[in-house]
């Protein structure tokens, strides 16, 4: 059930053109990039303020596809259909809301690995992609709490694209000044990819961040989990599923 359910859904997002074009942007970002940093187009902060940017658009972007998905599916009274079926209506958008954060998960490991950060390991780049990708349930469950259609969607969809700016600013405070920034989903990815630009300097003593690498990992994870539950309950009472 789940395979056909995931075979439908993904000829869903290829259909419409502005999800397949959605599914294709953070590559075409990821690349221009890296070519710009390679080219020695960007360098210095510069090319650190991208390549940490980079690691969070797959997440809200991917996390727009899921919310204009929903949307879809509520013009064309999906949801009605899905309520008198044997699968349940907060099953069938879990597994909508978790397939697109599958594909989430795949573009940020892909966009990290064309930028090429240099000194992240395996595992560290899997990390930073799991985090940055629990934007898609967070924008998805916005976006369908406050618009009834596609034009509100995109609106509501930009309006939540201001968050992303919060870890660019977070960016140029190593001490108790980033937990300013510290509220955006997104902070404690930016973070964790900042500690391992400068673990060098970290580990020679010249520079001190607040936490290390997995600590904004496992903290970011709880506290994107708390903004899940609180946004997906907000969701429930806004649509009175």
């Amino acid at each position: 059930m789940f395979a056909t359910m995931a075979r439908f859904e993904f000829m869903n997002i290829i259909r419409e053109r502005m999800t397949a074009v959605m599914l294709l942007w953070p590559l075409v970002i990821g690349g221009l990039a890296k070519y710009a940093i390679h080219r020695g187009i960007v360098e210095g902060q510069a090319a650190a303020v991208i390549a940490m940017f980079m690691t969070l658009v797959a997440g809200h972007i991917f996390g727009a596809m899921a919310g204009f998905s929903l949307l879809d599916d509520r013009d064309d009274q999906v949801f009605a259909s899905i309520q008198i079926s044997p699968v349940s209506l907060r099953l069938y958008i879990w597994f909508k809301i978790c397939f697109v954060w599958a594909l989430a998960v795949l573009a940020g490991f892909l966009i990290i690995w064309l930028v090429g950060i240099a000194g992240m390991a395996i595992v560290e780049v899997l990390s930073v992609s799991l985090l940055s990708a629990l934007q898609v349930p967070i924008v998805a469950f916005l976006v369908n709490s406050f618009a009834k259609n596609k034009v509100e969607g995109f609106v509501t969809m930009k309006a939540s694209g201001f968050l992303l700016m919060f870890p660019i600013g977070g960016f140029f405070f190593l001490d108790a000044r980033e937990w300013l920034f510290a509220l955006a989903p997104a902070h404690w990815a930016a973070k964790a990819v900042q500690y391992v630009m400068l673990r060098p300097l970290v580990e020679a003593g010249f520079v001190s961040m607040n936490l290390n690498f997995y600590q904004y990992i496992g903290l970011g994870m709880l506290y994107n989990l708390v903004l899940i539950a609180a946004v997906y309950k907000f969701f429930l009472k806004k649509n009175e599923f």
